[in-house]
């Protein structure tokens, strides 16, 4: 005869609640300000069709995780990644109306990069350890530290509505060439970043940065930047 133990059945269900619980999940709004229809997902969506979704969402609630947003399903083209907050528009992220994939990448803390020494006079280059990807990471405390926000690439018109408009005090820039401005839209002061490690941002754009885009992959110069200000 066999006996059914009731505390394995309970630690069972504890063991699946508890899973669902602490994973994590995003909400999509078809039209800005979470309004229109809504989805939810838990873990991923590899092509949002098959939800009747695709290029819909205009609006997105980050409840918990790190979420990369892709333009083409099984997370191809243009990608972004959201941490946990309220967006209410895609647009400035260039994602309005264009979502076709999306999947739970983790909310691990950014490691603190190392802060290389100073190039000399003139040069300029990535520092050692870098990773392979075109992006820029942005931190909320100077050398690296706080909160941080990942531009994979692309544009951001206007920071508001991210979460971290004139917060940014650090970045790291792995590839490419970057501007970055004070006011939305590339107005106000601006200023242009090659690869490397800004421990310190410059009094002008420090917790001041509201727009940001890629302007190459490679050096736009003729000769090596300088990025002192004028």
């Amino acid at each position: 005869m066999k006996f059914f133990d009731h505390r394995i059945a309970f630690g069972i269900v504890l063991a699946l609640t508890t899973s669902a619980c602490l994973a994590s999940d995003i909400t999509l709004f078809e039209h800005d300000n979470f309004g229109g229809r809504r989805i939810a997902i838990r873990g991923a969506a590899a092509d949002l069709s098959q939800q009747g979704f695709n290029d819909i969402a205009s609006s997105v609630i980050v409840r918990s995780g790190n979420w990369q947003l892709c333009e083409d399903s099984f997370y191809r083209g243009y990608c972004i990644t959201l941490g946990p907050g309220r967006y209410p528009s895609l647009n400035p992220f260039n994602l309005n109306d264009r979502v076709s994939s999306l999947r739970d990448v983790g909310w691990q803390p950014q490691p603190r990069p190392p802060v290389p020494p100073p190039p000399p006079s003139g040069g300029w280059g990535p520092g050692p350890g870098w990773g392979g990807a075109t992006r820029v990471i942005m931190y909320e405390g100077t050398n690296f530290t706080g909160r941080s926000f990942v531009i994979n690439g692309g544009i951001v018109r206007n920071f508001d509505g991210t979460g971290f408009n004139d917060r940014a005090s650090s970045m790291r820039v792995e590839q490419g060439f970057w501007i970055f401005c004070s006011d939305a839209d590339f107005n106000g002061e601006c200023r242009t970043f090659g690869p490397g490690d800004y421990a310190f941002l410059p009094p002008e754009l420090n917790n001041a940065i509201s727009s940001g885009r890629q302007i190459s992959s490679n050096n736009p110069y003729n000769n090596p930047p300088q990025w002192a200000p004028r």
